[in-house]
């Protein structure tokens, strides 16, 4: 019964998302998407210090949030901590909502969060040229940077962070419950279906990223990963042959 209804919840969140019951079955957890030209996840999950949160979307990114939340039985003041897998404007769009917290990301990230350095995949770049993005300017967050993988604390939870540069430089994935959230690092074609690593149009550097995802897949698997997740709501079982199909050219 629990199975069947996390299958119909994550049915409803969107049409385009894929395999989400591996992260809404869990009762701690809970999964919003928002609109925009593709639509982009916020994944929400409670810890013994407060409510952790990886990405913060982009359309009507305050309300999904807040829904979220209402799932958890919490409010933005509960949240403590937001896990940025990268800047780009669809995942960061309700950044407002959650500005007490303290936020993680990569330190190759810093300067493109804060709009001090332009994205170099020529999508984000031209469409920030045309229509700026709302960006926190320093001083109004407080972000930890990382440079290397790591294991972040949230009282007796553990979150392990990694570095996947390639997309954006200072692009990051996050451990958490077995299920690995990759960001953009990790694409998925709703029209002919399957993943891929990312695309040169949205990517800072293509091949870098396939490394880096081929990389951050075996750097991750000693810790236990279930599933992959990307930051568009699509996710996928962990097993050799989904590592098989990256490898691919």
């Amino acid at each position: 019964m629990r199975e069947a209804t996390a299958a119909l919840l994550a049915l409803g969140l969107a049409g385009c998302t894929h395999g989400l019951e591996a992260v809404v079955e869990n009762p701690r957890a809970a999964v919003a998407t928002t609109g925009g030209p593709s639509q982009s996840m916020i994944y929400a999950r409670r810890t013994e210090s407060g409510v952790v949160l990886i990405d913060l979307g982009w359309f009507d990114g305050p309300a999904a949030l807040r829904r979220s939340l209402r799932r958890l039985d919490a409010e933005p003041s509960d949240v403590i901590a937001i896990l940025i897998t990268h800047s780009h404007r669809d995942h960061i769009g309700g950044w407002r909502a959650v500005a007490h917290a303290r936020f993680f990301a990569a330190d190759g990230e810093l300067e493109l969060l804060h709009g001090r350095r332009e994205h170099e995949g020529w999508v984000p770049r031209w469409g920030a040229r045309i229509l700026r993005p709302d960006l926190p300017e320093p001083g109004e967050l407080r972000v930890s940077t990382f440079s290397r993988d790591t294991a972040l604390a949230f009282g007796a939870d553990t979150v392990r962070a990694f570095a996947v540069p390639g997309h954006t430089s200072g692009s990051a994935a996050y451990l958490v419950d077995g299920v690995l959230f990759l960001g953009d690092a990790l694409s998925h074609s709703n029209l002919f279906g399957g993943f891929r690593p990312p695309v040169s149009r949205y990517s800072e550097d293509a091949r870098r990223a396939r490394r880096s995802l081929l990389g951050v897949l075996e750097r991750a698997r000693p810790f236990g990963v279930d599933a992959v997740c990307t930051a568009h709501a699509n996710c996928a079982s962990f097993d050799d042959m989904f590592i098989a199909d990256m490898a691919e050219p």
